[in-house]
This record gives C-alpha cells, structure tokens and sequence, in this order.
C-alpha cells in the first residue's frame, strides 16, 4: 500500500516537472511520440513532421486513418491533415436503430469511402498559451448504390460525426484558445461553425411543406474543457459541449393578425465530455 501511495505521489510531481502541452493543435510530436485516449484518436508521430492517427474503437468496423504533415515549425506552425474512412460495415451494424428506414429495407447501406482534408495554424501567445485556426472538409465517395438520407437525430453531435455518409459533405472552419493556468492545469475554449449537405425539408404531419422549409445546413458548436495533469504523461479531460442547429423543431406563435403561426427555432444541445489521455515519447 504504501509503494503505490509512493508511486502516486512521485508521478504527480513528475508532472510539475514540466508544462502540460496544449493538445489538438497544429504541433506534430518528435519521431517515436504517442498518444491515446478512451475516446480520442491514437496519434503515432512516424517520423519528424508526419503523424498517423486512427479511433482504435471504431478501426475494425470502421476503417479510418489520418496523415498530418508538418508544413511550417517555428514560430507559428502550419500543418496539413489528409484522411480517409469507411463507414458502411458500422453503420450496417446500428441500422435498426440509428437508421430504421433501412431495418427492413431490401436497397441496403451502401458502401462507401470518406476521404478528408484540412489545414492547421497555431501560435503562441505568452509563455505556454496556444491559439489554433483549423479548415477542413470531408464529402461522400460512393462505390455503388446508395440511398444514404440525413439522420436528423435528436443529438447534433451525433448527427455531425454522419453528416458526411449521410448528406454528402461536411465542412468546418473554427478556432480555439487554450490557456495555461500552471503546470498540471489547462482550460480551453473552442468554436466551431460547421456547413453539411442537403438536410432535406420539414415534414408536418408526415407531409413535406417544401423548399421553404428546407432544413438549414449550418450548424454551432463551442466547447469549454479543463485538462488536468495525473501522472508526467496522463491527463483527464473534462468539458461541455454546446451544439445550436436546425433539427426541424417548431414552436406556434400568435401573428400579428391574431391567428396563429408555427414558426421555425433551432435546437440546444449539451453534453458532458469525459477523456483519459496517455501520452509517451
């Protein structure tokens, strides 16, 4: 008991040593570094200024790999990402309840490849606080039939992660700041505004109302985080995020001639986010 309580206690000084590195910017790690989360991607840095990355709990039922290449190092750094997945098998496995138009559906999920780009700026500003600018896309490359339709799920976030099989396209352009309070403690603070494909048109009572109640395609996230230092390379993430999108939701309001009016609002989302991250080098 006591040799655990030791090793407890010499891995959180280890972790004053030195700051705790911002993490999703622009910086790609030294030849050999790594890191891996629960949720977040494992990032294998496969030689200086190239890093490889990939979601480990989705890789075997959704193949997926991402190529970031160092452009520009020092002082402000510039990296490109480029990607590509394969979602079919996945979503196939959920379709009866992400997706219960295709449950019994005979015109099944078709295949299909994501392919992605991006490009990442970030700078420092003081000693140890980072901003980063990000840009990337992601759109639908079909390998045969495919009657793909946007989810419109009650979560936003959900519905981002498929606006890409589903819609066709998914574009972002965002930034973040991410603030150093001391060595084992840091915040940040992101905004994101994301543009997808097609969402389709509201449906009353079952019947489309037409073009002029199309589904807006754009949509609002920001997510405010704390990441806070276990052990020299281990952290635990922990933040809100908020998501403001068109989800086909209205509410009736009296007009001004006195009858009333179904008018058209967007929808707030928010959800807790939890992460254990451990890092190597």
């Amino acid at each position: 008991m006591r040799a655990v309580l030791l090793c407890v206690l010499l891995g959180s000084t280890l972790a004053i040593a030195q700051p705790l590195p911002a993490r999703d910017t622009a910086d790609v790690g030294p030849r050999g570094s790594w890191s891996v989360g629960v949720f977040n991607p494992l990032r294998i840095a496969v030689h200086e200024g190239v890093e490889l990355q990939t979601h480990p709990l989705l890789f075997f039922v959704a193949p997926n790999v991402d190529a970031r290449f160092s452009l520009v190092r020092s002082p402000l750094r510039l990296t490109a990402e480029a990607g590509l997945s394969m979602p079919t098998f996945a979503m196939r496995l959920v379709k009866g309840y992400l997706f219960p138009n295709w449950a019994t559906s005979q015109n099944d999920i078709g295949w299909m490849l994501i392919p992605r780009a991006g490009l990442l700026l970030s700078g420092n500003v003081l000693e140890h606080d980072v901003w980063t600018l990000r840009a990337d896309a992601a759109f639908r490359l079909p390998l045969g039939p495919n009657s793909a339709t946007p989810l419109n799920s009650f979560l936003t976030p959900l519905d981002l992660v498929l606006a890409a099989p589903l819609t066709g396209f998914r574009s972002r352009v965002g930034g973040a700041y991410d603030h150093a309070f001391n060595d084992r403690l840091r915040l940040r603070g992101e905004l994101n505004l994301y543009v997808t494909g097609s969402q389709g048109h509201l449906l009353v009572s079952g019947q489309d109302v037409g073009s002029i109640a199309s589904i807006s395609p754009l949509v609002l996230t920001a997510h405010v985080g704390v990441d806070i230092a276990v052990f020299q390379h281990s952290r635990i993430t922990a933040g809100v995020l908020w998501a403001n999108a068109d989800q086909g939701a209205t509410r009736v309001d009296m007009g001004a001639d006195g009858f009333s009016e179904r008018v058209r609002v967007r929808s707030n989302d928010f959800l807790p986010t939890l992460d254990f991250i451990w890092e190597g080098f």
